[in-house]
């Protein structure tokens, strides 16, 4: 294992592109620059789908949320996908309260809504699998910071 704190500090580092994926699991948004926070870099999987069961969803069940395409426009989150009208959600909204599970974690997040929760449904619930649907969207609650997953 490589000592990090040790390491020359004379290093050229270089960075050659900065992604960042809005809504877990779906398409990447690269960036020219992006704001590194405390918790990571702003923006990134603030945003998650989840079943009926409060339980996240990825792309090994349904792998159309990779054809979703977020990008930010004028405060909003602009969620785009094949065959569906544009998604546009406050980038400070948040409707209800409820707690999530992510892998073995049970975490506080927000419903995004009926609308997205609809969107969702719509684009993603053909593929779903007995007992997923509905499909909710829920935001991460940005008060509380999250460890990331070896997974």
């Amino acid at each position: 294992m490589t000592d990090f704190a040790s390491a020359d500090a004379a290093l050229p580092l270089h960075i050659e592109e900065l992604w960042i994926y809005p809504v877990k699991s779906c398409a990447g948004l690269r960036l020219s620059s992006v704001e590194l926070l405390e918790t990571g870099l702003e923006w990134d999987r603030t945003w998650m789908v989840v079943d009926a069961n409060h339980e996240f969803v990825s792309q090994r069940e349904l792998p159309r949320m990779a054809l979703i395409q977020p990008r930010f426009r004028m405060g909003q989150l602009e969620l785009r996908a094949p065959g569906m009208l544009s998604l546009h959600l406050a980038l400070d909204a948040a409707e209800s309260p409820c707690r999530v599970r992510v892998w073995d974690d049970e975490v506080d997040a927000y419903d995004m809504g009926d609308l997205a929760a609809q969107w969702f449904t719509d684009f993603l619930g053909r593929d779903a699998p007995a007992g997923v649907q509905p499909l909710r969207l829920v935001s991460f609650d940005p008060d509380v910071s999250r460890l990331s997953s070896m997974k």
